[in-house]
């Protein structure tokens, strides 16, 4: 590695993760991110045993800003568990060590707190994704009146057994419909199951994929090869049409 290269990768390094004086407090800017985009920033105070290392309650504040903080504490408990530091009543992930347990604290402090933050994103995309789910329910009750609506079946593809959000079968044909979130491992996993379906003959199923943010909603046009697309805000008749 030249000279050049080097200055570049401690500029890079020190990019990565820097001290600042916040409000006459010293803290450590490190490269964690929080869902929302936020880096993890940690506080360091002296005590007469040592130091706290704490992420002063950035953590509850990153999940009362995407709505999640009515989940955070229980999930935040287990997240000290998981990384033996303190959760206290303040709802402060901190660690009290001595100096040269600095930075093992500072790691296990900051990766509590992104470790909470992002289970309880996790948490509310599920439930979303639930009330979604109740949402195609109603829609394709009111669109197929004289039919059963199977809920979370379980469809056989040319290799393997497939979860879908709901089947309808019409004239002995299954109508497989499956809600799609704008996220790449849900879009991934859409496009898994429908190939496997359609292994089994194009002209056997009607596979129908339900996104609910489409102009989100990644590789979308690929999504598009193996399936019908009827966005989740599209009216009864667009369902009918697309089984």
């Amino acid at each position: 590695m030249d000279h050049t290269a080097n200055s570049v990768a401690k500029e890079v390094a020190q990019a990565l993760s820097y001290a600042r004086d916040t409000n006459g407090v010293p803290t450590v800017v490190t490269p964690l991110l929080y869902p929302g985009g936020g880096r993890v920033v940690l506080r360091m105070e002296q005590t007469p045993d040592g130091y706290i290392v704490s992420d002063f309650g950035s953590g509850r504040r990153e999940a009362e800003l995407m709505g999640g903080g009515h989940i955070y504490n229980q999930i935040a408990r287990r997240a000290a568990e998981r990384f033996a530091v303190r959760y206290d009543s303040h709802m402060i992930f901190d660690l009290e060590v001595p100096r040269e347990a600095l930075v093992a604290a500072a790691i296990a402090v900051g990766n509590a707190s992104k470790s909470a933050v992002d289970a309880t994103a996790e948490g509310l995309s599920e439930k979303r994704a639930n009330d979604q789910r109740l949402v195609l329910w109603d829609i394709l009750k009111g669109a197929f009146p004289n039919e059963p609506i199977h809920r979370g079946e379980k469809f056989t593809g040319h290799t393997d057994a497939w979860e879908f959000d709901a089947v309808v079968r019409l004239n002995d044909r299954p109508v497989l419909f499956e809600l799609v979130t704008p996220y790449p491992a849900a879009v991934n996993s859409a496009i898994a199951k429908f190939l496997d379906v359609r292994d089994l003959g194009s002209e056997k199923t009607v596979r129908v994929a339900v996104p609910t943010v489409p102009e989100k909603t990644p590789h979308l046009s690929l999504l598009g090869r193996t399936a019908r697309i009827i966005s989740l805000d599209s009216p009864q008749e667009a369902f009918k049409l697309a089984a």
